[in-house]
């Protein structure tokens, strides 16, 4: 239990770590989840099970890609008074069993809209949010599939001369970092991003997660969700896409209703979808450890040691150094997407913690920028 209640510990290298360190409050709190959560299974269940959704209005967007696909592009009614960082945009990208709709997401979005943020906006993933497909592709971590360069481009023309904060979770946190390693993020209205819950080296991350009470608790339930999505259809028109699509990767549907992981699914799945070999060369293709050396914008990537989803060890500790840009904000507790607060009623140390490390963020760059002046 003393283990557990401590304060995070950074990782890097770089200006942005040192400025975190010395005007974060956060950083110089112990995080102490209940005693009842110090289990990272149990966080996961006391969030899912108890946690109420905030008092929060959505305003329903959509967003055209160039590819011809839709997705929803929702954003969040301000009414909480605080403007202070009317001059940013948060997108928020979730993972992927989340939406605009979830607890997860709400919580999240009301706690930036409270602290001063009053642009936020989440970007779903294809498919979801009752928006059927209307093209062949489908949103996982790859780079063909990542839409975040577009919604970017659609913020700017929108909100000309605002700068953008990018917030990533899970699946989301992979796509952002995908993101972030390319040239099209070297934009000037990028701040940079602030994820939690990142899987760093994917296949390992995968392993890890394919037996015992992980698997049980978590991953079965992945599993059957990712299986649910993948050939749920809104229309008729978005059955026949799929059967269409799917028959033409050479994907047996039969075959793959047996997946009993995710493994499963990325070998019989999404590899032929894509156009890769296997699980093997998707992992590689897809893990952010792989790209983390280009990214050029000041990220901070919030996890757990006891993440069973995305292990401590499995981080590379020393691409935290070599790039100045990355910063590791560790706690010893949280889980995977939990990070329970409190018990009844059920709060979040993610909601406390997104939004300070987006407004020093905001600062950061400010400084950076009247330096440079």
């Amino acid at each position: 239990m003393i283990r557990k209640w401590t304060k995070p510990t950074l990782y890097g290298s770089g200006a942005f770590r040192h400025f975190l360190e010395s005007r974060s409050k956060l950083v110089q709190e112990k995080y102490c989840p209940p005693l009842i959560c110090l289990n990272p299974a149990m966080q996961f269940y006391v969030r899912t099970k108890y946690e109420k959704p905030p008092p929060i209005q959505i305003v329903k967007e959509t967003l055209k890609l160039s590819d011809g696909g839709i997705v929803a592009f929702d954003h969040f009614a301000n009414n909480k008074g605080s403007k202070d960082k009317d001059d940013y945009i948060v997108v928020i990208s979730p993972g992927l069993r989340e939406t605009t709709h979830s607890v997860k997401i709400l919580t999240l979005a009301n706690s930036l809209l409270v602290n001063g943020f009053p642009n936020v906006f989440v970007l779903n993933s294809r498919a979801s949010c009752s928006i059927p497909m209307t093209s062949k592709m489908m949103t996982f971590a790859w780079g063909d599939g990542n839409h975040l360069n577009e919604s970017v481009e659609n913020l700017e023309s929108r909100f000309p001369g605002k700068k953008i904060i990018l917030v990533g979770a899970c699946l989301g946190a992979m796509s952002t970092i995908d993101y972030l390693s390319t040239e099209e993020a070297n934009r000037p209205s990028i701040a940079g991003a602030v994820l939690h819950s990142c899987n760093w080296e994917l296949k390992a991350d995968a392993m890890k997660c394919s037996s015992g009470i992980n698997y049980q608790l978590f991953n079965k339930g992945l599993v059957i969700d990712t299986l649910h999505r993948i050939e749920k259809s809104y229309t008729e028109e978005e059955r026949e896409l799929k059967e269409e699509w799917y028959q033409e990767k050479g994907i047996d549907m039969e075959y793959l209703r047996k997946s009993k992981s995710i493994w499963d699914i990325e070998e019989r799945f999404v590899a032929p979808l894509i156009g890769v070999s296997g699980a093997d060369e998707y992992y590689q293709k897809v893990s952010p450890v792989n790209k983390c050396h280009k990214v050029k914008k000041p990220v901070v990537v919030i996890n757990s040691r006891d993440d069973f989803m995305a292990p401590f060890d499995h981080y590379k500790l020393p691409e935290f150094v070599k790039n100045p840009n990355l910063v590791l904000w560790s706690t010893a507790a949280g889980g995977h997407v939990c990070f329970v607060d409190g018990l009844f009623p059920v709060t979040n140390y993610l909601d406390k913690a997104v939004p300070e490390c987006a407004k020093l963020m905001c600062d950061f760059v400010e400084e950076g920028d009247d330096a440079d002046k």
